[in-house]
C-alpha cells in the first residue's frame, strides 16, 4: 500500500511545516504503502519520524526472536537507574556463569572481552560493551550491578516493556541469545527504539560509536579497542554495506539455536536503524533476515534490506498538499437565504502529508458528513456566519483514515425577511388551531345571518300585522 547531509534550517523548517499543516483532529495514517524492492527480512515495520506516519509494514505483531536487540531496553533500565555513568562495576561469576553451564544456546557468545575481577570498569565502558560490540557478558554485568541480580533485573526490563506498550513481549535474559520465553515483535521492537531514540540521546550516541578503548583486564593486560559490529555506520574500505545517511540502534543476529526437545532450527538477522536525508527522518526495524546463504556463506541481509528500505524511502515520499482552506468539498442547499441557494462548505485546516510523488491524491476518497441542523427538506435554515461548522471530511487512502477536517462555511448568508415572513404566514394558515378558528368564525357568520334573517323575517311580519290593523281602524 501506503545526497546530502540535513543541515539544522532545513530540518528546522520542515518540522515547522509539520507542525502548521497538522490539525488536532487528525488521524495517523496506519495505512502502509508496499515497498517497490526484494527484502528478505520476514517482519518490518517503518515510520516517517517527521509526521509519524507508518509507511512499510509487514507481519508487524507476529511473534519473533529479536536477538541482540534486547540489549536496547537492557541499557534503558541500566540509564533509568544509575544517575552516574562513571559508576564502578564488579564484574562477577554471577554475570559469567550461564555461558558455562551447557545450554547450546548460551555457548560461544559475543563477547566484549570482560574478565571476572575486572577493575576500572564504568557502568558507561560497560554500555559500550554492550552496545558496540554487542558484548553478551557486559548486560549481565549491568544486571547485576544495577538490579543486585539477574532475576531481578529482568523483572525491571518486562515492567518497563509494559509501561511501553509491549505486550506481546517477554524478556527472559539481558544479551538476547535465544530462549523460547525472549520473544517481541517488530511493532513492539519499534517502540522501544523509538523510546530510546527520543528518550536517550546518549544511548543512540554510544550504538553509533566506532570504536572504544576498555580498561586492562587478565585477557588483556593493556587496555584494548572495540569496534562496532553495525558494518551500515562503518565507512572503512571498500566496506559494500556503508550507508551514510543511516545511524545505528541495534544489530541482532542468531547463526542457529536448538529448541527445547534438541532440534536445531536455522538463525536469523535482525536489526533496528534511522536515516535521515534531505530532511526526512526514519526509523526501520527488521527481523527475520535468513543468517545464511543457501551455499552457506553469511548473507548480512538486515544490512542490504535496510539500505534498500531507506533509498525506496528517500526517493519515493514527499510531503504532498492534499487539501487546503480554499478546496471546496461540497455545498448544502440552503432555505431562506438572502440571494443565496446553497452555501459553499470548505476545509478549516489544510492537510498535507507524507505521499508517494508520483500519487494522483484524487485516488484519496472524502467520505462527508454534515452535522449541521437540517429542515424536513433538507435544507439548513438561514442565517449562517461564515466560518460555521457545517461537519466534517474524513480523507480515506485504501479505506484509511488519514485525516479528518471540520467543514465551514465559505460564507455568510443573511435570512430573507420576505421569505421569513411570508413563511411564518404560510406557517400560520397550516395550523390545525388557526383552521378550527377559520371553520368557527365562519360558523358563528352563518349563524349571525341566519339569526339576523330570522329577526329581519319576525320583524316584518310583526310590522305586516300592524299594518293591518291599522287599516282595519280606519275603516271603522
Amino acid at each position: 500500500m501506503r545526497n546530502i547531509k540535513i543541515t539544522a534550517v532545513l530540518s528546522a523548517f520542515l518540522f515547522t511545516f509539520a507542525v502548521f499543516f497538522t490539525d488536532i483532529t487528525d488521524i495517523r495514517a496506519e495505512a502502509a504503502f508496499t515497498p517497490d524492492v526484494e527484502i528478505e527480512s520476514t517482519g518490518y515495520y517503518m515510520v516517517n519520524l517527521d509526521l509519524d506516519t507508518v509507511i512499510a509494514a509487514k507481519n508487524e505483531h507476529e511473534r519473533c526472536y529479536p536477538a541482540s536487540i534486547t540489549k536496547v531496553m537492557t541499557a534503558i533500565v541500566t540509564l533509568e537507574n544509575c544517575s552516574d555513568l562513571d559508576r564502578e562495576v564488579a564484574v562477577t561469576y554471577d554475570a559469567t556463569n550461564e555461558f558455562w553451564e551447557g545450554d547450546p544456546n548460551y555457548e560461544g557468545a559475543g563477547t566484549c572481552g570482560l574478565a571476572v575481577g575486572q577493575s576500572g570498569l564504568t557502568v558507561k565502558d560497560t554500555l559500550h560493551g554492550l552496545l558496540v560490540k554487542s558484548g553478551c557478558e557486559a548486560g549481565n554485568v549491568l544486571a547485576c550491578n544495577i538490579g543486585g541480580d539477574i532475576p531481578t533485573f529482568l523483572d525491571m526490563m518486562n515492567k518497563k516493556a509494559k509501561e511501553l506498550g509491549m505486550n506481546n513481549t517477554h524478556f527472559s535474559n539481558t544479551h538476547g541469545l535465544w530462549h523460547k520465553d525472549n520473544y517481541s515483535t517488530p511493532y513492539d521492537l519499534y517502540l522501544m527504539c523509538r523510546y530510546a531514540y527520543e528518550k536517550h540521546p546518549e544511548l543512540i550516541e554510544i550504538s553509533n560509536t566506532q570504536e572504544y578503548v576498555l580498561p586492562a583486564n587478565a585477557y588483556n593486560p593493556d587496555s584494548y579497542t572495540i569496534y562496532n559490529v553495525n558494518s551500515m555506520i562503518q565507512n572503512v574500505d571498500d566496506n559494500p554495506y556503508y550507508y551514510e545517511y543511516a545511524s545505528n540502534i541495534k544489530t541482532g543476529s542468531i547463526d542457529v539455536y536448538w529448541d527445547e526437545a534438541g532440534n536445531e532450527h536455522p538463525g536469523m538477522m535482525n536489526m533496528a536503524s534511522t536515516a535521515t536525508q534531505n530532511g526526512f527522518n526514519y526509523i526501520l526495524v527488521t527481523t527475520g533476515a535468513p543468517y545464511y546463504n543457501p551455499d552457506g556463506t553469511k548473507t548480512n541481509a538486515h544490512f542490504t534490506d535496510h539500505i534498500a528500505m531507506y533509498k525506496w524511502a528517500f526517493r519515493t515520499f514527499d510531503i504532498m498538499e492534499v487539501i487546503n482552506e480554499h478546496t471546496v468539498i461540497t455545498d448544502i442547499d440552503v432555505d431562506m437565504g438572502e440571494n443565496a441557494d446553497v452555501v459553499v462548505l470548505k476545509p478549516s485546516a489544510a492537510f498535507s502529508t507524507l505521499l508517494p510523488t508520483n500519487l494522483d491524491t484524487s485516488i484519496i476518497d472524502q467520505e462527508i458528513t454534515i452535522t449541521a441542523e437540517m429542515n424536513d427538506n433538507n435544507k439548513v435554515v438561514a442565517p449562517i456566519e461564515k466560518g460555521q461548522v457545517m461537519g466534517t471530511v474524513e480523507l480515506k487512502l485504501d479505506g484509511e483514515v488519514i485525516a479528518t477536517r471540520n467543514l465551514i462555511a465559505s460564507q455568510s448568508i443573511a435570512l430573507s425577511q420576505f421569505e421569513y415572513t411570508m413563511r411564518m404566514i404560510n406557517s400560520i394558515f397550516e395550523k390545525d388551531w388557526f383552521k378550527l378558528c377559520i371553520v368557527s368564525l365562519a360558523v358563528l357568520i352563518i349563524a349571525d345571518v341566519i339569526l339576523n334573517g330570522i329577526q329581519k323575517s319576525r320583524i316584518a311580519k310583526l310590522e305586516a300585522r300592524q299594518k293591518r290593523r291599522n287599516n282595519v281602524s280606519r275603516k271603522w
